[in-house]
């Protein structure tokens, strides 16, 4: 009998856990912006936030993708004005392939003994004709300190089953830049939207649901060697054909 209550109480504590995570969601949420063309009709939105509100329609994404969608997507990239991020965003399920862009530093940071090839932060599409990389800074609030030359470009793939986070970009101060006088903006025009990627630091996506195998976990995304990388030059003087 008291073996039979324990696991009855297991059971109760879990349902409650569960209903309290989802109770806590607010009923709605801004998050307004239109999805780029390019990526419209490859992804469905999971989630949607703002700074104070959180939306994650149950339909679409069972409990192990809510808690993913809070914990790590929404918790490293929604960010309180002035510290970079996003100010609001959605949550998107990959449905078909497309291709993502990151801006990056060729040059090995001697303290990481490494690149800032792979990380969280990337566009949907590849820098534009006639853009320099101090406008591209202010388009997507990019310190100094956060990638300092901007001086080469990696294009990967993401595949179906990936959960991704696009938002506008959130303002910037000094303090954050850790330089008198740089600072950016926020996107409030909602133009130049930024696609954050979690696990982007270890190079792979974890699986999302129980029926993902283990020997699959890294195919939701595929990069090139870095050789086969092109400079910012190379897009930004229409070197580039189109992908």
């Amino acid at each position: 009998m008291k073996q039979n209550s324990l696991f009855r109480f297991i059971g109760i504590t879990a349902i409650i856990a569960e209903v309290a995570f989802v109770l806590i969601l607010p009923k709605t949420g801004q998050a307004d912006f239109h999805l780029p063309n390019e990526i419209m009709d490859k992804v469905e939105v999971v989630s949607i936030f703002d700074l104070n509100q959180v939306v994650t329609p149950t339909e679409k994404a069972n409990y192990a993708e809510q808690w993913h969608v809070f914990a790590d997507l929404i918790g490293n990239a929604l960010k309180p004005e002035g510290k970079g991020g996003v100010y609001e965003g959605k949550v998107l399920k990959v449905k078909k392939t497309f291709p993502v862009f990151r801006v990056y530093t060729k040059k090995v940071d001697p303290k990481t003994g490494r690149n800032n090839r792979f990380g969280g932060w990337w566009a949907h599409a590849a820098p534009p004709k006639g853009l320099s990389k101090t406008g591209y800074r202010q388009r997507y609030e990019i310190c100094e300190n956060f990638n300092h030359d901007l001086d080469r470009v990696l294009q990967c793939w993401i595949y179906p089953g990936a959960l991704l986070l696009i938002g506008p970009g959130q303002s910037v101060d000094e303090d954050t830049c850790n330089k008198t006088g740089e600072s950016y903006v926020a996107d409030t025009g909602k133009e130049n939207l930024q696609i954050f990627v979690f696990e982007m630091f270890n190079h792979n996506f974890l699986s999302r649901n129980e029926q993902t195998p283990l020997k699959d976990i890294e195919h939701y995304i595929g990069c090139p060697a870095e050789t086969d990388d092109r400079s910012f030059d190379w897009y930004s003087e229409e070197k580039a054909s189109v992908n």
